[in-house]
């Protein structure tokens, strides 16, 4: 479209009178509305996306401390209850004098490096002889277990020791309940044959198993090579932070965390061992709650043993812990759900959670780390370079380094559980 405009010169005489275009507007409204139109569009479409853009890098910077939050405050708010309540009464009788009958468990499976060492250990228990009786159990070794064992027993004819032998491979579980028979005790001892007792052990723990409330007790296990390597080393830190865990447990009430290096049970809180969640130590702890007994960690009663020293071992050697306790851990939520569940709801519903929740839980803060690092990579690339640094602590790198493995293979424990993968006791 074009626009003209014309001028009318004045009219004078002599004059020739015209029209003179003046000037010519040349224009095109639609187009220009248009082209104007695209452009707001365009930076309107640019700003939505850039404003999308924060809004997800905030909700993920969000998500993540909030995950962090609760990742990290469930635990130390348990943990440090459980501190608090270490450091109370145990709201029981404890007999020092206590010095009852006893029948001393030891289940062996190819332990030939050891039998002798634990039977000479065992010898030099400071207790009344006629109060104790040994009954070993051999699992079916096929190396030289039974064989050493037999000739130690010929030249100390004064200990009073009685073999069962199982000549097919049947687990631990079961070798304790073949050897449960044969008990002639009301108090029943167990403990591994790699693991090695004070003298004064059955002394100082003994006198708890005095009062009627109390149907097991358990031992501290310590490691004897803790300083043999840096997996060693920081698996002390975790078993000293479990002892603690235990200890405020037992305080409270009863904890089912036993540890077959040092167990002791009331025959009459129990029917036999557990042989069915693979965990014959802390699932018979279980069946004494149920009876209406407390099972308690004994501090005193600390016996030394050696532990993994290499990190594939040691993962092996967790693992398949961890899956028994998770079996264990299920069992006492359906127990929970159906009303019948004796150990107290402030223990049991944050072990539940803590053993098979949050270990995803965690998982997803793993993904949301990374997450967080790729959109905020200077800030949180230096946050993380601190870390580091804060790692070359020995005592800071062994509880993230064993808090990290925790989480990992507890997250693994269930979905193996679920997929019901088994594991043969004593394996190596």
């Amino acid at each position: 479209m074009q626009l003209q405009v014309r001028a009318r010169l004045p009219h004078r005489e002599g004059v020739l009178k015209i029209e003179e275009p003046v000037f010519e507007l040349a224009s095109n409204p639609m187009s220009s509305s248009s082209e104007f139109q695209v452009e707001h569009a365009s930076c309107r479409s640019k700003w939505g996306r850039n404003l999308r853009l924060q809004v997800m890098l905030r909700l993920v910077l969000y998500l993540w401390l909030g995950f962090l939050a609760f990742f990290i405050g469930g635990y130390l708010s348990y943990f440090g209850y459980l501190r608090r309540r270490a450091k109370g009464s145990w709201g029981f009788e404890i007999d020092p004098k206590f010095n009852p009958s006893i029948s001393i468990l030891v289940p062996a499976h190819n332990e030939e490096k050891v039998i002798v060492p634990k039977l000479e250990n065992l010898k030099e228990v400071s207790y009344p002889r006629d109060r104790m009786e040994i009954i070993l159990v051999d699992d079916a070794s096929t190396d030289q277990t039974l064989v050493k064992a037999q000739n130690f027993l010929e030249g100390n004819p004064e200990l009073r020791v009685r073999i069962v032998h199982q000549t097919k491979r049947q687990g631990k579980a079961c070798g304790l309940n073949a050897a449960l028979k044969n008990c002639s005790s009301g108090i029943v001892v167990v403990t591994d044959a790699d693991t090695f007792w004070p003298p004064d052990i059955l002394r100082r723990a003994l006198p708890y198993m005095v009062s009627s409330v109390v149907g097991a007790i358990s031992g501290m296990g310590q490691a004897e090579n803790a300083d043999q390597s840096w997996v060693t080393n920081a698996e002390k830190s975790y078993m000293d932070m479990m002892s603690t865990w235990r200890l405020g447990e037992s305080k409270i009430h009863s904890t089912i965390r036993f540890e077959g290096c040092f167990c002791v049970f009331k025959r009459e809180a129990f029917e036999e061992f557990d042989s069915e969640s693979g965990a014959d130590d802390s699932g018979t702890a279980l069946r004494v709650i149920q009876n209406g007994y407390r099972a308690v960690l004994v501090p005193e009663a600390r016996t030394q043993s050696e532990i993994p020293y290499t990190i594939m071992n040691m993962v092996r050697a967790k693992l398949r812990r961890a899956v028994h306790l998770t079996g264990l851990w299920v069992q006492c939520l359906r127990l929970l759900a159906g009303k019948r569940l004796k150990l107290p709801k402030r223990i049991a519903v944050p072990e539940i959670f803590l053993s098979l929740f949050m270990p995803f839980i965690f998982v997803v803060l793993v993904c949301l780390t990374l997450l967080v690092l790729v959109c905020y990579p200077i800030p949180f690339g230096i946050l993380f370079a601190f870390l580091g640094l804060a790692c070359l602590v020995p005592k800071v790198r062994s509880l993230l380094v064993q808090g990290i493995l925790h989480q990992f293979i507890l997250c693994y424990a269930v979905i193996l559980y679920a997929t019901k993968k088994k594991f043969v006791a004593w394996e190596r």
